[in-house]
């Protein structure tokens, strides 16, 4: 083939290819690429500039994190509050593994080595961070993007002066808040932080952050006046657009607060949980779930439907100290558990408690006193930005705002 002809291929072939984008509708190509998984989005928007720019779309990011069927699920663990690891848990799943490797992350505004960081939750794709002595952080694991949130009008508030005369003041979620919680409010369509607290003359506060314009709002009218605060585990748990809390100890009923309504309010648990130690709050398949372990079961109750008390399902796990993480896409149960060498190992469960998997983590072992971990769903958006604050200040004008972080 002459030179002639190997040129007039090559437009041949250009000109096959722009016609492939020529043949569907602009909005049927971009309906076909909300359904490619996340996984394979980086390799499809190098197939052209227009599939490019659909991808890189944050509106792109947002509907296909709403229409994803089977989200792409990772772990994330903090160890010694200092270093990051992912485990992509769908690769648990791959009849050929009996490991998997930890990733190492960078975690995120690190300019220098820092043991200051605590794991609070997630939601939507996001990871919420505690870094102190004052700073929440918001972040996107997957694309690494994130922004600081200050919470410096509650450290002020919260420690007396006279015991830091030496010391920076730290106040810290996990330890200090009485309650505190990350979700999302669809009303707002903004990402939202709670957390209750008691200040230096033993008041209690309510605050909520927006994290669109990182505007701390007041809401102590909202705090009910019997609630007992050392009977709750602050860490809070969202789920159908409200955040729940479990007990310390013996768990009656779960605490809710809605983030729409801006109300408290509870769910009974199983009569046959009286006897329920220790629970612990979980998100199974969207599902609000409970669970609480012995030295060789694990009980795992799972409201079905939301907020329906005949919906409880109970499921037995044969194994001591199993924590649930999440479901599979075919409805089984992954959990996680410390074996007696420390190594985190991870397995895999049906509905009626028959071992399937158990799968080791390489290069992750320790103390589980000192390894947090969090399943979120990976996902494309960006940190929100101040785009709609105009929009979300006008449905917030009734309420005293407290502080706008910088």
């Amino acid at each position: 083939m002459g030179p002639i002809e190997m040129e007039q291929s090559s437009m041949e072939k250009k000109k096959k290819l722009k016609s492939f984008n020529d043949l569907l509708p602009l909005e049927l190509i971009r309906e076909i690429l909300l359904r490619v998984s996340i996984k394979h989005l980086a390799c499809v928007r190098c197939v052209s500039k227009l599939w490019n720019t659909l991808i890189s779309d944050p509106n792109f990011a947002k509907s296909h994190l709403d229409l994803s069927l089977a989200p792409s699920l990772t772990c994330l663990f903090l160890q010694d509050n200092s270093h990051a690891y992912s485990v992509d848990l769908d690769a648990l799943l791959q009849d050929d593994n009996d490991g998997v490797d930890a990733i190492a992350l960078s975690l995120p505004s690190m300019k220098k080595p820092s043991f200051d960081f605590h794991l609070l939750g997630s939601c939507r794709g996001f990871v919420l961070l505690q870094h102190e002595p004052q700073f929440l952080i918001l972040w996107n694991p997957l694309t690494d993007s994130s922004k600081r949130i200050s919470y410096s009008h509650m450290v002020n508030a919260a420690t007396r002066d006279r015991d830091y005369d030496y010391l920076v003041k730290v106040f810290c979620f996990l330890h200090d808040a009485l309650l505190c919680g990350f979700g999302y409010d669809a009303s707002q369509d903004d990402y939202v932080v709670v957390v209750a607290y008691k200040d230096k003359d033993d008041k209690n506060h309510f605050d909520l952050c927006y994290l669109r314009s990182n505007s701390w709002i007041s809401l102590d009218a909202a705090l009910p006046k019997s609630l007992y605060w050392g009977y709750w585990k602050p860490e809070g748990l969202f789920c159908n657009g409200a955040i729940h809390w479990s007990t310390y100890e013996y768990c009656i009923d779960i605490l809710i607060f809605d983030l729409k309504e801006r109300s408290f309010s509870k769910i009974s648990v199983p009569i046959e949980t009286t006897d329920l130690y220790h629970p612990c709050l979980v998100l199974l398949g969207g599902c609000l779930a409970l669970y609480f372990y012995e030295e060789i079961t694990t009980e795992i109750w799972v409201m079905k439907e939301y907020k329906v008390q005949s919906s409880w399902t109970l499921y037995e796990i044969p194994l001591g100290f199993f924590q649930p993480l999440c479901l599979s896409a075919n409805g089984d149960i992954i959990g996680r558990c410390y074996p007696s060498d420390g190594e985190v190992g991870f397995y895999i469960y049906n509905v009626r408690g028959e071992l399937l998997k158990h799968v080791n983590v390489q290069y992750l072992y320790g103390d589980p006193n000192h390894i947090r971990s969090v399943v979120h769903v990976d996902c494309l958006m960006a940190v929100p930005s101040n785009i709609k604050q105009k929009k979300r200040k006008k449905g917030c004008q009734n309420h005293k705002e407290v502080k706008q972080g910088k």
